[in-house]
């Protein structure tokens, strides 16, 4: 397999809002920072077929103390992304080596560029910061660019037909037969049906109870394994589903920011409860870090984030409405009407 490998490294810098190294036109890039991993980039061939699978291999190699991220979603048109999957490799001198392998593939003929693709990776102050790879030209040739006058078949002659046959006619005649049938025996099942009393299903419980059961036994889970990365996950999976649940959303797709934006659409302050949203955005990130950069959480950070997925759900749970006052007879006291 011939490989095409990207001439020189890029050296990860600190980027801006826009996700632009601070450097003026023409001048040499800013200085790398202390932290800040080296990329680069490279593709299995640089020629191939429309449709045909490209490996493209994206290495990071950066202290193992600084997080590396591959976003979830990215922009590679006019090649798409079909799978990913990620390497990682201990150096053995304080350095860690991560590899994002994605299979990409074009459905258009040409000369083709596989963009620029951003590195996400933290500072040592826990700031976000960005590199991003020079892009990568391949060619794309058609499957029928070595034709030069590609034509159709001609089309066959007429067959004569030599007999008739009437078993297709019959097989039809019973099919119909049966299926008359089976209409009228479903029509008279369904107005005896109709006659029976019917039992309306039983209302689903509520979503506070069900997140609150399975965080009590999640809980009794902590401290069986010494990896604490699983229970993070599985923490993380019942508040995302009880906050869906609770605010009538889908929330199990959704990225960390998508989530709270929704919940600003949907949730009054009188239904937080005293519990803001920006300190439940800070809790999902930070199950987010667990997640993809791969930081391995204490025991003591896996309780507390125990602790606060309880608080966050006793501070949205529904609260039962307050009693409403009856007016009461002449000369009689108010009564309050009973809860149904």
């Amino acid at each position: 397999m011939i490989e095409w490998i990207l001439a020189g490294l890029l050296t990860a810098a600190p980027t801006d809002a826009g996700g632009h190294a601070d450097a003026q036109p023409g001048a040499l890039a800013t200085p790398a920072r202390a932290d800040a991993p080296t990329v680069t980039a490279r593709v299995d061939k640089a020629e191939a077929h429309v449709g045909d699978a490209l490996h493209l291999s994206i290495t990071a190699v950066s202290p193992t103390s600084t997080p590396v991220i591959l976003p979830e979603n990215i922009d590679l048109s006019p090649f798409t992304e079909l799978e990913r999957r990620l390497d990682e490799k201990d150096l053995g001198d304080g350095k860690m080596r991560r590899e994002f392998v994605l299979t990409v593939a074009a459905y258009e003929p040409g000369a083709l560029e596989i963009p620029a693709v951003e590195v996400t990776y933290f500072g040592k102050g826990g700031e976000v910061l960005s590199a991003r790879t020079p892009p990568i030209p391949v060619t794309i040739t058609s499957l029928t660019a070595n034709e030069p006058e590609p034509k159709l078949k001609e089309n066959a002659g007429p067959v004569p037909v030599i007999q008739r046959d009437y078993l297709y006619a019959y097989i039809a005649g019973g099919l119909a037969a049966a299926g008359l049938g089976a209409a009228l025996a479903l029509f008279i099942r369904r107005r005896l049906r109709a006659r029976a009393a019917h039992r309306p299903a039983p209302p689903p419980r509520p979503a506070h109870e069900v997140a609150l059961e399975r965080l009590d036994r999640l809980g009794a889970l902590l401290g069986t394994s010494d990896d604490l990365r699983p229970f993070i996950f599985e923490l993380s999976e019942i508040i995302r589903e009880y906050l869906g649940a609770r605010f009538a959303f889908d929330s199990l797709e959704l990225t960390t920011e998508e989530l709270v934006l929704r919940l600003r659409r949907r949730v009054s302050v009188q239904e937080m409860r005293g519990f803001v949203l920006g300190e439940m955005e800070g809790w999902l990130a930070g199950c987010d870090l667990v997640k993809f950069a791969k930081v391995a959480p204490s025991m003591a950070e896996a309780r507390g984030a125990l602790e606060t997925g309880i608080r966050m759900v006793e501070s949205t749970r529904p609260r039962p409405e307050p009693p409403v006052a009856v007016p009461a007879a002449d000369g009689a006291l108010p009564q309050e009407a009973p809860h149904v």
